[in-house]
């Protein structure tokens, strides 16, 4: 007997759906019956949930959404994304807003375990991907596996020290790069950034 779509469109949010697909454990954050709602119609109405879900390389790509830096993600997207049997896609391609705050933890908790591969490309420890990266640190400890950092490095130390040096958030980031150790990739100019790149499976 088929099973009613609603049901199945639930699963993907709680438990495993195919071997495409891993438990994000969404129950574990707080949702109102219509942040869910939003939250499965934004992630499951999107084009881009097909693409994941059919792609045997599926790379989630954290890092500013704004400026120069906002413009180097999206060429580091656009590099894996073109690989062969590969997708690569951010948070925002899905239609969040920032009316949708309240369901940017769970929607980052759902696509992060559904990708093969998270990207970080930093360039500072200011934003929301720092908070994005944290979140990895302390809640899926299993991603560690799949995190790449690709970490941007600046010759002059006090510019070093001013993109870096912020409290907290330059702790626990030191303590996520110590735990993926050799998947933290260093560049400094846009050339370097595209070799970076190629050292992500």
């Amino acid at each position: 007997m088929p099973e009613d779509e609603s049901e199945s469109d639930e699963r993907y949010l709680e438990s495993v759906e195919g071997e495409n697909l891993v438990d994000a454990e969404p129950d574990t954050l707080s949702l109102t019956p219509g942040q869910h709602e939003r939250l499965k119609s934004l992630i499951h109405g999107s084009d881009i949930f097909a693409e994941i879900v059919n792609a045997e390389r599926r790379y989630l790509v954290v890092g500013r959404g704004g400026g120069e830096e906002g413009d180097r993600r999206k060429e580091v997207q656009g590099m894996l994304g073109n690989r062969r049997s590969a997708t690569a896609f951010r948070l925002e391609d899905f239609g969040l807003t920032e009316d949708d705050i309240d369901i940017w933890a769970p929607a980052f908790d759902v696509l992060s375990a559904t990708a093969t591969h998270v990207v970080g490309v930093l360039e500072d420890y200011d934003g929301g991907h720092v908070w994005e990266l944290g979140f990895l640190y302390h809640r899926q400890s299993h991603v560690h596996d799949s995190l790449w950092i690709l970490k941007r490095v600046y010759d002059n130390e006090d510019l070093q020290r001013e993109r870096y040096d912020n409290g907290m958030a330059a702790s626990h980031l030191a303590a996520l790069e110590e735990a993926v150790e050799d998947r933290v990739v260093t560049w400094r100019t846009e050339e370097d950034l595209k070799d970076a790149v190629g050292e992500v499976p």
